[in-house]
């Protein structure tokens, strides 16, 4: 056993424990939705009085929902990927195929992190609101920020600080 496994080992914990803990954080969130549309639907229907705001919460709460989940999807390597050639390759060839999609998917989410935070920043200084419930709209930008961020996080970890992690759980993953 090499000094490389124990670290990794940890970082996969360390990765995993974030990916529950977000996703219990999610789960929270999918059961506020749920209660505000049923209140919301009673209140429409049952008595003529819709609660203001709902549908825009009920939005930004699942906009939430899905990048934050990528995310979690992203940290437990369960997201979409085309690697039905990726497969055939040498594992030599595999691991740089691997490792140029690792660094293509930091770029592309590290540059939605920077333009994501930019935008946020803009709308925290315009102090915009939402038109129905007032939600300062800085609050529902960041979320896109946030899961960018950690996903360019995740990405960087694994590429350079742990690269042996995807190898030692998921050989077909190795960087």
């Amino acid at each position: 056993m090499t000094e490389v496994q124990p670290i990794t080992g940890l970082i996969n914990r360390g990765l995993d424990a974030a990916a529950s803990a977000i996703s219990v954080l999610l789960g929270v969130a999918l059961i506020i939705a749920v209660a505000i549309n049923i209140a919301n639907v009673v209140g429409r229907y049952g008595f003529n009085r819709p609660i203001e705001g709902a549908d825009e919460v009920e939005v930004y709460l699942m906009v939430g929902l899905a990048f934050l989940g990528g995310t979690v999807a992203h940290i437990r390597r369960r997201h979409l990927r085309m690697d039905v050639l990726a497969r055939r390759f040498s594992p030599p060839l595999a691991r740089v195929v691997n490792a140029s999609e690792a660094l293509v998917m930091v770029g592309v989410c590290g540059l939605m992190s920077w333009v994501s935070f930019n935008y946020t920043s803009r709308i925290w200084h315009l102090n915009s609101h939402s038109e129905n419930a007032h939600i300062p709209m800085w609050i529902p930008h960041s979320m896109l920020t946030t899961a960018f961020t950690l996903m360019t996080l995740v990405g960087v970890i694994r590429l350079f600080v742990a690269p042996a992690a995807a190898s030692v759980d998921h050989p077909e993953l190795s960087v």
